[in-house]
């Protein structure tokens, strides 16, 4: 084993041979193929061992979820619970089928769905997400009940449910209880939908597409932005300025097959790792997080 000393880190660059990577032996820059359980910081000059593991728990946790106003959700065991700050666990709704759960939260209002079963969680109780009856005919030929989808999004006062390939929606003017009878369709399965000040990110299997405007009524034309499909649960809303020299708006970060992609009002997309950072082999899923001035990806084979 060779040990290199370095001063300055200049980041990653998965995509050159590790034979080709930046290292001067006079300034200590240097760039690396792999960092394990380290934290640079200091723009490259400290490096700090990330803090050990510690158990809290050994039932079955999944997908975990982080509402805007500060309580936390998981399915555990199969139940959906809220998580306490001591980690302890609230049963809200026991869960009849196995997929993962997709969340988005509507004001103080949050709302899951697995696929198949969906509900919403109110005042710390869980509650049954459609089921409204509308006392006019008219109304009842508009609107269904919200379908169950493999992922979901809030913004505009309504809730998005990307369903297979189609883009449902609820009815607007924060009525979630109903949905358009019609909805977007995608040219393949959807599997990330999050918004920006003018319009939607929509990922799918193929790629990523912009949907102009907030309103469905009134059209929301539909542009592929990028080619490469977003991993499915490495998107996450971020303050752009944060990761460049971009204007303090609402962006989307996402993992894409080559590399880590910002998604700006006007459907603008930015790769904000371009010839650094290339994956191995595709991966099937990830769990992203952002951190201050900083975007984790967990990436599943």
């Amino acid at each position: 084993m060779i040990t290199t000393h370095f001063s300055v880190w200049r980041g990653l660059n998965t995509s050159a041979h590790p034979e080709g990577l930046l290292y001067d032996g006079r300034s200590g820059t240097c760039e690396l193929a792999l960092a394990v359980d380290v934290d640079i910081l200091d723009n490259g000059r400290r490096v700090r061992c990330r803090p050990g593991r510690v158990l809290v728990d050994s039932r079955d946790w999944r997908d975990g979820y982080n509402a805007p106003d500060g309580q936390a959700y998981a399915v555990v065991d199969g139940v959906i619970c809220e998580v306490l700050e001591d980690l302890s666990v609230r049963p809200l709704a026991a869960l009849q089928s196995p997929g993962p759960v997709a969340w988005a939260a509507l004001g103080d209002i949050v709302f899951w769905s697995n696929g198949v079963e969906s509900g919403l969680i109110q005042w710390g109780e869980a509650g049954e997400w459609g089921g409204r009856r509308f006392p006019v005919a008219s109304e009842a030929a508009r609107y269904v009940d919200p379908a169950a989808g493999q992922v979901l999004g809030a913004a505009f006062g309504r809730v998005w449910i990307g369903r297979d390939d189609v883009l449902h929606y609820t009815a607007g003017a924060w009525n979630f209880e109903k949905a358009g009878a019609s909805g977007i369709m995608l040219p393949a399965r959807i599997t990330m939908i999050r918004p920006v000040d003018d319009g939607l990110y929509v990922g799918t299997e193929a790629a990523v597409f912009f949907l102009a405007g907030a309103n469905p009524a009134a059209g929301m034309p539909v542009r592929r932005v990028s080619i490469d499909p977003a991993i499915p649960g490495s998107d996450v809303l971020v303050r752009a300025d944060d990761y460049g020299r971009f204007d303090p708006v609402t962006g989307v970060i996402w993992t894409g097959p080559r590399g880590i992609c910002l998604g700006l009002p006007d459907g603008i997309v930015i790769n904000l790792t371009k010839n650094r950072v290339a994956l191995d082999a595709p991966a099937s899923g990830a769990a992203a997080v952002a951190l201050p001035l900083r975007y984790v990806a967990i990436l599943h084979p």
